[in-house]
C-alpha cells in the first residue's frame, strides 16, 4: 500500500515539472543560445558561449609585419618631346599616325573654340546695340556650344589613350611618356611618384628609372587592364616613340597592420569593416581603411590595432546576420 502511495507522489511531481517546463519554454542555455542577440543597429552581436553559429568563424590576432609591392608589367614608348630647332616650342612624336591625328584635332578644335567665343561675343556686341538680329545671336551660340562639346570630345579620344594634353604641353623637351599595362587587381598597389625601373628589348642588359606620374581612370573593358603612365628622362633621344621593354615596380618592405583579406567585409554602402571581439563571442563591427593588398592580405591604415582579436573568416555570416535580425 506505501509502496503504491511512493508511486502515485513520483507520478504528481513529474506531472507538475513538465506542466511548467511546458509554460516557460527551453532555457537559451539548454538550447545553445541559438538567437543571437543584435545591438547597436548592427554594430554589435552576441552568442552565448557554447552557441552552435561560433563554429563559421575563424578567429585571428591582428599583428605587424613586413609588406611590400612587387608588379612587373609590358610597356610601350607613347610619346617623345623633343626640342623644336626651328622655332621655341616643343614637338610631339607619338607612336602611332592614329594619335598624331588625335591630338591633331585637338589643336584644331581648340582653335575652333577661340574663334567662335570672340565670334560669340561680337555678336552679343552687335546685338546689344540692335544691329545684329536674335538669330545671329542664337546661331553664334551654337557655334560656341559645339565648338566646346569638339574639344572635349577630343581630350576624351585622347586620355583613353594615355595622353593627357594639359600634362604634356607642361612636360620637358628630352621626356618620353612610358604606357604600362597594369591588371585592374594590381593597380591598388601602384602609386603616383613610385619608382619604376624598365628595360627595352631594344637595349638587352640596360636598365632605365622613370616615375609613375599618372594612373588611369578607366579600366579598359576588353583586356581588364589600367593605363600607368611613367615618365623618364630621354637624354639624347635614345627612346624612341613605339619601343616595347618590360618596367619592374617595387616598394618597401614596411611595417604595416595587415590582415587577411577574408576578414574584411564590403559592407553595401561601400564601407569596410572588420569585427572585432574579446571574448570570442561578442563582436563589435569596426569600420577601416584599408590600403594596398600584397597577395591573400591587406594592409590596414586605419581602424586596428596590433594584439586585437578579428574574425578572419566568416565576417560575412555576421554582417548578414546583423542585417537579418532584428535589433534591440
Amino acid at each position: 500500500m506505501n509502496s503504491v502511495k511512493f508511486f502515485s507522489a513520483v507520478v504528481i511531481m513529474a506531472g507538475v515539472v513538465m506542466l511548467q517546463s511546458c509554460g516557460r519554454g527551453p532555457d537559451p542555455a539548454d538550447r545553445g543560445g541559438a538567437m543571437p542577440a543584435v545591438s547597436s543597429d548592427g554594430k554589435t552581436i552576441s552568442f552565448a558561449p557554447q552557441a552552435p553559429q561560433l563554429q563559421q568563424f575563424t578567429l585571428d590576432t591582428v599583428h605587424e609585419s613586413s609588406m611590400g609591392i612587387s608588379v612587373s608589367a609590358p610597356v610601350h614608348n607613347l610619346v617623345s618631346v623633343v626640342k623644336s630647332n626651328l622655332f621655341d616650342k616643343k614637338l610631339y612624336f607619338f607612336e602611332t599616325q592614329d594619335i598624331t591625328d588625335l591630338y591633331s584635332n585637338y589643336l584644331t578644335s581648340i582653335a575652333t573654340l577661340e574663334h567662335s567665343s570672340l565670334a560669340l561675343q561680337r555678336t552679343k556686341d552687335l546685338y546689344s546695340h540692335g544691329i545684329a538680329a536674335a538669330k545671329d545671336l542664337q546661331d553664334a551660340e551654337q557655334d560656341y556650344a559645339s565648338s566646346q562639346s569638339s574639344l572635349a570630345d577630343n581630350i576624351s579620344r585622347l586620355r583613353a589613350v594615355g595622353v593627357n594634353p594639359e600634362d604634356l604641353e607642361r612636360t620637358p623637351a628630352g621626356t618620353v611618356w612610358v604606357i604600362a599595362d597594369i591588371p585592374e587587381e594590381q593597380v591598388t598597389d601602384i602609386r603616383m611618384g613610385a619608382k619604376a625601373e624598365l628595360a627595352y628589348d631594344a637595349y638587352p642588359g640596360e636598365h632605365f628609372v622613370g616615375w609613375i606620374s599618372s594612373i588611369g581612370e578607366v579600366v579598359d573593358p576588353n583586356t581588364r587592364k589600367v593605363k600607368v603612365r611613367i615618365t623618364l628622362a630621354n637624354p639624347g633621344g635614345k627612346l624612341h616613340p613605339g619601343m616595347f621593354g618590360t618596367a619592374h615596380f617595387s616598394e618597401g618592405p614596411w611595417k604595416v597592420i595587415e590582415v587577411p583579406t577574408t576578414a574584411v567585409v564590403r559592407e553595401g554602402d561601400g564601407t569596410m569593416t572588420v569585427w572585432v571581439t574579446n571574448d570570442g563571442y561578442d563582436f563589435v563591427k569596426r569600420k577601416v581603411k584599408v590600403g594596398m593588398q600584397v597577395d591573400d592580405r591587406y594592409q590596414i591604415v586605419d581602424g586596428l590595432k596590433p594584439g586585437e582579436r578579428i574574425v578572419s573568416l566568416g565576417g560575412i555570416f555576421l554582417s548578414n546576420m546583423a542585417q537579418a535580425q532584428p535589433t534591440d
